[in-house]
């Protein structure tokens, strides 16, 4: 048996890498594999959220003990997280155990773009001292092949954490689904539009927006100026025990996103069947097939993403064949799949590194 010794934040964190870590944790098996895992972050203030740093590092410090663990697997993402990871991936580095970085990140601009040259030269440094990077699509290959060696990194696209086959959407609610943060990386700045065009166009639909964020507030604000607040609804943050409850009230899923890594949102939303609207960023266009399973629009494109979200409100039948590729879509990004290439990507380094 070869143990692996985990790092992430907490399963119960919001978001999406939450998601992946709780599916390591409760349904992700793997033949001939042990997992421990340490939680280096969670939803907690400034002050918790360093006490729980301080707490792994030293959990890490003692666990981490000549024969202990065959390997480290680290989820990460850019800004804090990236900051975060660098005294864990360091310390692993040191002891000489073979070291995989699961990167789940949207937004490469701020990151690395726009960072001074000592950061960007720190970022590279960082990177190239594990020994395989984890990108969730082949674009995030690419992009990351600027700062690591092109044989260092693999694509792992994300599971579905979700699937009812016998699930159907009710079609007649007309019902619009958003659920990510309130950032405007999510599209967010361009929803007040989105949903005043939709509404304008089938009086009878909704929008249920779900997530919290920096841009509650001014979304509340505009939907009110609109009058559109009896309509689009701002529910907050869904957690894990709600979220299966308000997709399954959906017709559509929409995520009309700046950047993406492979967003969990939209394949939990394809397992329950819902066709998804969402743009050509990040791991999407590997998810979403134009007008099979749902419809791919250019990032901030208003007219385009309100007409495929009218066309979808007011055709059942369309929905419906949408629906069933969407299904089918997930079926294939089961957690047995996933298992099996995350084994192959454990079992080539380990084989390299003996």
């Amino acid at each position: 048996m070869r143990h692996v010794c985990m790092l992430g934040t907490s399963p119960e964190s919001k978001g999406g890498i939450g998601t992946v870590v709780r599916g390591f944790v409760e349904d992700i098996r793997l033949e001939g594999y042990s997992f421990d895992h340490i939680v280096t972050h969670a939803d907690r203030g400034p002050t918790g959220k360093i006490a729980i740093a301080g707490a792994a590092l030293a959990k890490c410090a003692l666990w981490m003990r000549p024969g202990a663990y065959d390997l480290v697997h680290i989820h990460s993402a850019f800004g804090a997280s990236f900051t975060r990871s660098i005294p864990f991936i360091r310390m692993a580095s040191k002891r000489g155990l073979p070291l995989v970085n699961h990167i789940h990140a949207d937004d490469w601009g701020p990151f690395y773009e726009e960072a001074t040259d000592d950061k960007k030269r720190r970022i590279a440094e960082v990177y190239s001292s594990c020994d395989r990077i984890i990108a969730l699509s082949q674009e995030w290959a690419g992009t990351l092949s600027t700062v690591v060696s092109d044989d260092k990194i693999v694509v792992l696209e994300n599971f579905s954490p979700v699937y009812d086959e016998g699930f159907i959407p009710d079609w007649d609610s007309k019902t619009v689904i958003f659920m990510s943060r309130l950032e405007r990386i999510k599209g967010c700045d361009i929803l007040p539009e989105i949903c005043d065009e939709v509404l304008s166009r089938v009086p009878d639909a909704k929008f249920f927006i779900c997530g919290e964020g920096s841009m509650g507030d001014s979304l509340r604000v505009e939907l009110r100026k609109r009058k559109l607040d009896d309509r689009v609804k701002l529910l907050g943050w869904i957690g894990v025990d709600r979220k299966i409850e308000i997709l399954k009230q959906g017709s559509v899923f929409l995520l009309p996103s700046y950047g993406e890594g492979m967003p969990m949102c939209v394949l939990e939303a394809m397992g329950l069947g819902l066709p998804v609207v969402a743009t050509n960023v990040g791991g999407i266009p590997q998810l979403v097939a134009n007008k099979k399973n749902g419809y791919i629009c250019e990032p901030g494109d208003v007219k385009s993403i309100s007409k495929a979200l009218i066309a979808l409100l007011g055709n059942p039948k369309k929905c419906s064949a949408m629906s069933s590729e969407a299904k089918k879509s997930a079926e294939t990004r089961s957690f047995s799949a996933y298992s099996k290439q995350l084994k192959k990507i454990y079992d080539e380094l380990l084989g390299a590194s003996h």
